[in-house]
């Protein structure tokens, strides 16, 4: 069998094709939509990557396995997917174009092969290059580097196709992590575009002020056409699998990390405050045979991945603490799994963090209040008293007002009062899991090729 968890970063469901969009930049993931089963309310644990992707392989919050900032590392204590899946005899591959997803950072375990695309002279030398863009965030590493290359998925087709011909009798998983979707912002291949003018230019979306329409329009008319090049080459694959007659046995999950931002409550991008459009991700599941097909509009969340995987294949889940839930019975049986779901985010323990439920009807976000790093610097501890002071609690009706805009707190108190009380249970039960694991932190990011795509991609200073 072969089972492939396919990310696209940076990926928002409501740009796809086969979740409504008007503008068809998904033929492909299409095609795999209609064979498979379609999420349409489908959650991130995270609004960035190293937190998502942890989250997504252990099937735990980011809370409970410890990775939430810069600087937090996977234990090598925490179970993962591709642990489960090499004890049962499976061939474990990875490919993966994204530094925060990388041994380095703890992702390395139980892979009998993880290839990290930014180290490949092949891909250095081939790819577009970009310079550095600040985020804005504390300046956690020195990075002596101004350019750095950009892999494609069709790089990471290249590394895979020979791995399929020479173990296509093995038992097979492989997690593939793409950045097509993430900025920059340009046309990885000008030959294949469909909805921006072709062109080698580079478009951040920091540099786009809100103000400026065109300038948005541009962003997300060149996101259209990152998904299509990406989509292009997954239909590539599955041609691939088709030819090696593998396709049939083929579980192809595909999702992505978190959300991206377009001007949306003031932001750009993401890594921030947990609105829909940062945690809201496309959940689609083909499984062997087509043996499932539909779309399902409950509440799942990417730690239901994981369970649902070791329950298709009857693995069981060998004493390991999971929070997330298989999505069989609501496959088979139409059985609910979650009533709400839960993400969090920080992205350095010196600025706020965020931490949101959200049922079907009402989601509640909180600002953490605790842990800010005071500074010497009288003005960094004056800004942090300041929002200390400020307003930090939200509550959405989500029905009434889909796009979050309005805050509902103090209006709907007893609702929110019940959110909080969930809230904490949910941080006591998190601590209490997170007591018998050994989370590692570092200060200094010791491996320069990370290091290089990281502040490519706008992570590091």
């Amino acid at each position: 069998m072969i089972i492939f968890l396919y990310v696209m970063d940076s990926l928002r469901p409501d740009f796809l094709s086969c979740y409504g969009y008007g503008k068809e930049t998904s033929p492909h993931i299409d095609r795999l939509a209609q064979e498979g089963v379609v999420f349409t309310q489908a959650f991130a644990q995270s609004t960035w990557t190293r937190p998502s992707g942890a989250s997504l392989l252990t099937a735990v919050y980011p809370s409970t396995h410890g990775v939430m900032t810069l600087e937090d590392f996977l234990s090598p204590s925490v179970p993962t997917l591709q642990e489960h899946l090499k004890e049962n005899g499976f061939t474990t591959v990875a490919i993966s174009a994204m530094g925060n997803i990388a041994p380095y950072f703890g992702f390395g375990k139980a892979f009998d092969l993880f290839v990290e695309l930014y180290k490949e002279e092949s891909v250095i030398r081939r790819r577009h290059k970009v310079r550095k863009r600040s985020v804005g965030w504390e300046n956690h590493f020195k990075v002596e580097t101004e350019e750095v290359p950009i892999p494609t998925s069709e790089d990471i087709n290249q590394f895979l196709f020979p791995f399929l011909k020479q173990h296509r009798q093995d038992d097979l998983f492989f997690l593939i992590w793409s950045i097509d979707t993430h900025d920059p912002f340009f046309h990885r291949d000008p030959t294949v575009t469909r909805f921006a003018p072709p062109s080698n230019e580079i478009s951040w979306p920091k540099d786009v002020e809100l103000t400026d329409p065109g300038g948005l329009h541009r962003l997300k008319t060149l996101y259209e056409d990152m998904i299509y090049y990406n989509d292009y080459q997954i239909g590539n694959l599955v041609a691939m699998l088709n030819e090696l007659e593998m396709y049939d046995e083929t579980l192809m999950i595909v999702t992505g990390d978190h959300g991206e931002s377009f001007g949306e409550h003031g932001i750009k991008s993401h890594a921030n405050f947990p609105f829909d459009e940062q945690i809201k991700i496309p959940l689609i599941l083909k499984f062997p045979k087509a043996q499932y097909k539909g779309r399902i509009a409950d509440l799942v969340q990417h730690i239901d991945v994981t369970p649902t995987v070791l329950d298709y294949l009857k693995m069981g889940r060998q004493h390991t603490v999971m929070q997330g839930k298989s999505l069989l019975p609501l496959i088979t049986d139409g059985v609910p799994v979650n009533g709400a779901i839960f993400a969090e985010t920080q992205v350095s323990r010196s600025v706020p963090g965020y931490l949101a439920l959200r049922t079907e009807g009402y989601k509640y976000i909180e600002m953490k209040p605790e842990k800010f790093v005071f500074q010497r610097s009288v003005t960094t501890m004056i800004a942090t008293v300041c929002r200390r002071m400020r307003k930090y609690r939200w509550l959405y009706s989500i029905r009434e007002d889909p796009a979050e805009n309005a805050n509902v707190f103090s209006q709907k108190r007893e609702i929110a009062e019940q959110f909080q009380s969930l809230m904490r249970g949910m941080r006591r039960e998190n601590e209490k899991v997170r007591k018998t694991r050994s989370v590692r932190r570092k200060n200094e990011l010791e491996d320069a090729d990370v290091a290089k795509q990281l502040k490519g991609l706008g992570y590091l200073e």
